[in-house]
């Protein structure tokens, strides 16, 4: 009895379910729960069995082994009726050969609610109006079907499921085909569903960085297996996505949203090794230097950080890349100890490049860094001071010491591509080649 009850608590539970097309395996021994009003993405490469998973949830395949339970009870003995008034599909493809009309593609959603002879009702037309409306389809209701976007096709496709009424909707790659625009949209609006109404949402999502900004829970298939399950954080690491996609990765947080966000990075085969290993210290932070560690460091340099303070997105670049960084703690000022951390990292480098991040009262040990640093012959390179005034919040003192600083030595640099330029003339003088320098 108590089985019974957790069961129904649950919008599916997928126990020990195995599947195989002929004597080629699909899945393996897959376990999963989902709980009502979640928004649940499933990802995973090709061939890993997310659109066979998918199937066995809405019947269409029924498991060779183990056993797919909706709301407590074995699927296998809920009718498709039953099953098609409380459960929507939103196929992969979603093109409709006959010129039907909108509003008719959307009544289609009302069929499971009708007896086998029996007419759609005023009630009918309103439950469509209100899917239409959600959908925002509603001002397309007269147009046909075949005369529209992919995006607003989608949408009424969308709409349909809706008209269903169900308490789950399941999705083979939704915006597969659609621009980024409509995507958003799209996704968006299975958000709200589920916010707002608590419909349960599970989606194949091939995007990793949308599936990671609106699912609640994703799970990785890897091999007809689940490989990881849980929060996005949880589940899109470098490591799962390499070892699943053999693919290598940075994975940072989204600066608004904090979802992490992946950016591929070429393979290994394609960095090229400096044997010259010029060691490059970069002063930055607020996301300035991502871009830039990523570059040098695929280039073969040898790149260190700080200080940047734990959490900022330089500092997830910084540890995503491998990079040494000395790192303060979240929203804290610059201690004497991470600065004598940084000068000492500072000093064991051939250049020193402060880029063009914000400055504050927190934060300006690493602009007075640069004063040792220069008395010891350091090559130091001050970025973008052209726009100065816009990034110093300490009442002109930075631009003060800028000015103090170029009389001791400190070299200006318009932007970040003279940054690149100045590495390869450095890196060409380390090789040996003089005329670099002039």
């Amino acid at each position: 009895m108590e089985v019974t009850a957790v069961l129904q608590e649950l919008a599916i539970k997928i126990h020990g379910v195995e599947f195989s097309y002929g004597a080629h395996n699909v899945l393996f021994g897959v376990n999963l729960d989902v709980a009502p009003g979640s928004f649940l993405g499933i990802i995973g490469p090709n061939a890993a069995g997310k659109s066979t998973l998918l199937k066995t949830i809405d019947a269409t395949l029924k498991p060779t082994k183990g056993v797919v339970y909706f709301k407590g009870e074995n699927l296998t003995g809920v009718s498709r009726r039953e099953l098609a008034r409380q459960m929507a599909v939103v196929p992969q493809e979603t093109e409709v050969s006959f010129p039907f009309s909108v509003m008719e593609v959307v009544m289609m959603g009302r069929h499971p609610h009708l007896g086998r002879f029996e007419q759609e009702s005023e009630y009918d037309y309103e439950i469509a109006r209100s899917a239409m409306e959600k959908a925002n389809c509603w001002h397309l209701k007269d147009r046909s079907i075949l005369e529209l976007s992919g995006g607003e096709r989608q949408r009424v496709i969308l709409a349909r499921a809706l008209a269903q009424e169900p308490s789950i909707i399941l999705l083979d790659e939704p915006v597969a085909h659609l621009d980024l625009s409509a995507q958003l949209e799209v996704l968006t609006l299975l958000q709200e569903m589920n916010r707002k109404h608590g419909i349960t949402v599970i989606a194949i999502l091939h995007d990793l960085n949308l599936a990671a900004q609106f699912s609640e829970q994703l799970i990785m298939l890897h091999q007809g297996k689940i490989f990881a399950a849980g929060l996005p954080e949880k589940v899109l690491t470098a490591e799962n996505i390499k070892a699943v996609y053999k693919t290598e990765v940075l994975v940072i947080r989204h600066p608004i949203t904090g979802a992490p966000q992946i950016v591929v990075l070429p393979s290994t085969d394609e960095r090229e090794e400096d044997p010259a290993a010029l060691h490059i210290h970069l002063i930055c932070g607020g996301g300035v230097g991502g871009g830039l560690m990523g570059h040098l460091s695929r280039q073969g340099y040898k790149v260190t950080v700080g200080v940047v303070n734990i959490h900022d997105t330089d500092w997830e670049v910084a540890r995503a890349l491998g990079l040494r960084v000395v790192e303060e703690k979240p929203f804290s000022s610059i201690s004497q100890e991470k600065y004598e951390e940084n000068l000492q990292l500072a000093m064991n480098a051939d250049v020193v490049f402060l880029l063009e991040t914000p400055f504050g009262r927190g934060n300006l040990p690493n602009v007075q860094i640069l004063e040792p640093l220069l008395d010891s012959g350091k090559p130091c390179f001050f970025v973008d001071p052209d726009h100065l005034t816009d990034r110093d919040y300490t009442g002109g003192e930075v631009g003060r010491l800028v000015l103090q600083l170029q009389e001791k030595g400190l070299l200006l640099l318009p932007d970040q591509l003279d940054v690149l330029r100045t590495v390869q003339n450095l890196r060409k003088v380390k090789n040996g080649d003089k005329a670099a320098l002039g």
